[in-house]
């Protein structure tokens, strides 16, 4: 407890000492069973993130200090969608620019009112709340998606993701109605995307389309985000290059001609120990078969081989610390991953990607590292992986199946927020330009050579020539789907054998 100037009692709670939650919204219902952080008489509470810099406390205690704690609101620096995404669920997908969503890593600001009311809500009633997904992608606009559906009225129209034929007009009138009915996210100046940049003026939302009513007022920020930095130990950092990666890339015969190349001109070029896995010899790339019949979605036996046969190529090589494995058409900036992985201890079971998590609500409950945006293992934990996880089918996602193991087996999944599972405008600017992407999934849409030279600091080759160290000493290894030694998964989540729809970007 920290004693002020004013009437304050501040209470500084490290929440994942106290829970494995890093979305508020499946941590609410341990608030206050286990923090008693939301009694009767908070009146704020600020969420930050490890990053989060609180750069006056005073300041910002006189700032809530002129605020209604009364109110059921939340503040934020507000993000907006440029598009429809699918990391947003595909969230208002007729006009999804209007929708603010809190920059977590900038930190947001509840009132004690709101904050209890949805703790209320969630325990109360966990079957009957509005929840667009079993998936947890971006915590911040699930949020402010939550709050959105669940804590006030319903118009008594129609809604702005039902089918119809209004014109722009009657679809902003629309918005502008939900605006006023329904809890937003609230834009605050003095919350900043980082330390010199703040928002243009003050007070409440208003349509980005609209011109502000007030002048810009020099607004101090009080908090504010900041780069991130590696969670190993910084003080031990260990040199690390692309030579010290070992680049397990998973294709198939009919994306050779179309994807092996942009991977050529592009990031191949800092990755000299890269080998393509696929469904089919090609000796002309070369790929290496894996024996597995390629499938439209899940890949888990196919996966499970590429480890297996990565293992077995790393073995020949001392000098080879990690394993990353990557789909055809995921873009990577080589000297960042190498310069991120330097600082984390290569000898210990090492689990590093971008963290999705599946039905955290539930006990089943787990997190896992979305294959597209790229998957980072130590070589102890690659031996780990293929001494013990198994698939429940071929066609199960491996990336899911992957963590469920991995979480079975006590490895955490180790977040960075420079890994992305899809393109460059499928994210806020704000959020791309705090932390150096590493990097991004899909052509689709995107000149591939562009994003890796604007996002990724590459420069793109032209007209490459595909060269790299052989595989043609490497044969198929059969994957047991079960087996001796293999741990069998048992009460695998709903969704994960393969035999329903899984989230597969």
């Amino acid at each position: 407890m920290i004693p002020m100037d004013y009437d304050y009692a501040i209470k500084v709670h490290i929440m994942h000492e106290l829970f494995n939650y890093w979305t508020l919204l499946d941590a609410l219902p341990h608030l206050r069973s286990q923090t008693r952080l939301l009694n009767a008489n908070t009146e704020w509470i600020i969420w930050c993130q490890q990053n989060t810099n609180v750069s006056s406390l005073r300041a910002l205690l006189d700032q809530l200090n002129r605020q209604d704690a009364q109110e059921m609101a939340y503040f934020g620096h507000a993000l907006y969608d440029a598009e429809a995404t699918i990391v947003h669920h595909f969230a208002h997908y007729k006009n999804p620019t209007w929708f603010p969503y809190p920059m977590l890593s900038s930190g947001v600001v509840f009132t004690g009112v709101l904050l209890r009311r949805l703790a209320e809500l969630v325990a109360a009633n966990p079957q009957n709340v509005t929840r667009h997904s079993e998936f947890a992608i971006d915590a911040a606009h699930e949020l402010a998606r939550f709050i959105f559906d669940n804590l006030a009225p319903s118009l008594p129209n129609k809604h702005d993701d039902e089918d119809d034929d209004d014109d722009d007009s009657s679809r902003n009138s629309v918005e502008k109605d939900l605006l006023q009915c329904r809890i937003i996210l609230k834009s605050a100046a003095y919350i900043c995307p980082s330390a010199n940049l703040s928002p243009a003026w003050s007070g409440e939302f208003e349509l980005p389309r609209e011109t502000p009513k007030l002048k810009p007022k020099p607004v101090s920020c009080m908090l504010h985000a900041t780069p991130e930095t590696a969670a190993g130990n910084v003080e031990h950092c260990v040199h690390t290059t692309g030579s010290h990666i070992y680049f397990a890339i998973k294709t198939c015969a009919k994306f050779h001609k179309e994807r092996v190349p942009i991977i050529e001109r592009t990031w191949a070029q800092d990755a000299r120990q890269r080998k393509y896995y696929s469904d089919v010899a090609d000796a002309s790339i070369p790929t290496i078969s894996t024996g597995i019949p390629n499938v439209a979605t899940g890949h888990c036996a196919k996966t499970l081989a590429i480890l297996q046969l990565s293992l077995k190529d790393i073995r020949q090589s001392t000098d080879i610390r990690w394993l990353m494995l990557v789909d055809d058409d995921t873009l990577l900036s080589v000297p960042r991953l190498a310069a991120l992985l330097s600082c984390y201890n290569h000898t210990d079971h090492i689990y590093l990607g971008e963290r999705y998590g599946y039905r955290l609500y539930a006990p089943d409950g787990f997190n896992y590292h979305t294959g597209g945006a790229g998957i980072v293992l130590s070589v102890p934990l690659v031996r780990l992986i293929v001494e013990h996880c198994s698939c429940p089918s071929p066609s199960a996602p491996d990336d899911m199946i992957l963590g469920y193991c991995l979480q079975t087996l006590g490895v955490p999944a180790l977040h960075t927020s420079a890994f992305h599972q899809a393109r460059p405008q499928d994210y806020a600017a704000d959020v791309l330009q705090l932390n150096a992407p590493i990097s991004f999934h899909k052509y689709v849409q995107t000149t591939p050579e562009h994003t890796y030279k604007r996002w990724l600091g590459g420069q793109p080759l032209n007209n490459a020539t595909i060269h790299h160290v052989s595989g043609k000493d490497q044969q198929a290894i059969p994957i047991p789907l079960s087996g001796q030694g293999l741990l069998q998964l048992a009460n695998v989540p709903t969704g994960l054998d393969g035999s329903t729809k899984h989230l597969d970007l």
